[in-house]
């Protein structure tokens, strides 16, 4: 396997019988998205007003795979969709850069699909939405 940066490992399950899941492919380049919980409303003088009850820094990672690893990211979807969190490594050959994180989207009910590659019909690719469970904002850049 060529050793390009980018490939991503993830790491879920059960304490003692974790699945070690890395990527064949390397991921493209990731993008960042806030929302806000809460909302505003502007009064009939024109003030606005607004209440934050918090902020979700997610990031949107599409992976893109051989279709032979459309069960493992099955497998990891099955994980993540009922609310467990999970090790994401960003690139797997850095061991030190690692993120626990909860899967946003897609969520459980939320139909999944992963896309062909016009260019290329043997990989696919599909985007999953991350967010730290530490909850801070993501501070991992895709172009060092």
């Amino acid at each position: 396997m060529t050793d390009f940066p980018w490939h991503s490992r993830f790491i879920y399950g059960l304490t003692g019988s974790e699945t070690n899941w890395r990527t064949r492919l390397p991921t493209r380049p990731w993008k960042r998205a806030t929302w806000a919980v809460g909302g505003s409303r502007t009064s009939a003088s024109g003030t606005p007003a607004a209440h934050v009850v918090r902020r979700d820094y997610n990031l949107i990672l599409p992976l893109r795979l051989w279709e032979a690893e459309l069960a493992d990211l099955s497998a990891l979807l099955e994980w993540a969709q009922g609310a467990e969190s999970f090790l994401w490594y960003p690139d797997a050959s850095e061991s030190g850069t690692r993120y626990e994180v909860y899967l946003e989207s897609p969520l459980a009910g939320e139909t999944w699909q992963e896309t062909r590659d016009p260019s290329f019909s043997r990989v696919s690719e599909i985007e999953l939405t991350l967010r730290r469970v530490d909850g801070y904002a993501w501070d991992l850049e895709y172009f060092e």
